[in-house]
């Protein structure tokens, strides 16, 4: 009887650990990049299948999972190898981070990133992914290193930011899926206007977030010397600079579909990219008149986000 009482309390204490381990887990992860990654995975997905509903086998959803899987892995890699670089930085700007709160060590931290890149690595190996899918999906790890990890560094520079982050995110990302997706169906990539406008779309939203990211970072960017757009000009002119290119994304696509029409459905595309240009304004206001506080600053970044995975998500239906 008393060696079973001994070894509950030991039982519930693994428990407890594991429980711990997962919550810091989850929060190393950052969800909201992973959902996003997600959601453009399926659904450029989803539009290259909607332009060939002829070529749909069953077979094709199992390789497309698998590559959903290796592509959150890619993602994951990329939120946490910034983690890594930024502990110190995190522990102004974002102490609640599991590694400046001290609920994930350094060496943890590296293990899962490792793993990443691994286990990522071997899917594409499992799924016969060609040379030129799998090549992307190595130079976007690369460039999401390069972008953290010193002694390159981009993020310490706002001008290398507004490329790189766009360039891994915007380009190689969605340039890797589309040309994976049509390759399963065994069809040569071409650069459809589709491909043309949700590539170019996502390019310019993503120099925006590159810019809005750093609106909740500017102590602690300012005091490690990361010259990041805010920390420089301030919050309100990033805002502003944000504010003009989205309207110029936005003003793109309601042209695009009053001049392409054949290539793009107008009673989707005029609306919703008018709604969502209101809604982005919006949002600019109410963080101007929140003076752009972290809090609020927060809440514009996470509005970015949310317009960026509606883009995608009505993308099979344009």
């Amino acid at each position: 009887m008393a060696s079973a009482k001994e070894e509950a309390p030991d039982s519930n204490l693994v428990v407890a650990e594991v429980a711990h381990f997962g919550s810091a887990f989850y929060k190393f992860l950052r969800p909201y990049g992973l959902i996003q990654a997600t959601v453009s995975t399926v659904c450029l997905f989803a539009r290259v299948l909607v332009e060939n509903p002829h070529m749909f086998r069953w077979s094709l959803l199992f390789k497309a999972f698998s590559g959903l899987i290796a592509i959150m892995l890619s993602r994951a890699y990329s939120i946490g190898i910034n983690q890594i670089y930024d502990a110190d930085i995190d522990r102004v700007n974002k102490p609640e981070l599991p590694i400046p709160a001290g609920e994930l060590s350094m060496k943890q931290a590296w293990m899962l990133v490792t793993f990443d890149v691994l286990a990522g690595i071997w899917i594409l190996w499992l799924t016969n992914a060609d040379l030129i899918t799998t090549s992307l999906y190595c130079l976007g790890l690369f460039f999401a290193t390069i972008y953290s990890a010193p002694p390159i560094r981009f993020k310490r520079n706002s001008i290398a930011t507004s490329i790189g982050l766009p360039l891994i995110t915007g380009i190689i990302h969605n340039l890797g899926i589309l040309y994976a997706s049509r390759a399963s169906l065994g069809l040569q990539f071409w650069w459809s206007p589709s491909i043309v406008f949700i590539i170019s779309f996502a390019t310019l939203f993503f120099v925006v977030i590159s810019v809005a990211k750093d609106l909740t970072d500017i102590e602690g960017d300012m005091k490690y010397d990361i010259r990041t757009f805010p920390a420089i000009f301030g919050p309100k002119s990033a805002t502003f600079f944000c504010t003009g290119m989205l309207l110029i994304n936005y003003i793109g696509a309601i042209l695009a579909a009053i001049y392409m029409p054949q290539a793009f459905k107008r009673h989707i595309m005029l609306p919703v990219h008018a709604i969502c240009a209101l809604w982005f304004l919006f949002e600019a206001r109410k963080l101007d008149k929140a003076n752009y506080t972290q809090e609020a600053s927060a809440n514009f970044n996470g509005s970015l986000w949310k317009l960026l995975n509606l883009e995608f998500l009505l993308f099979p239906f344009m």
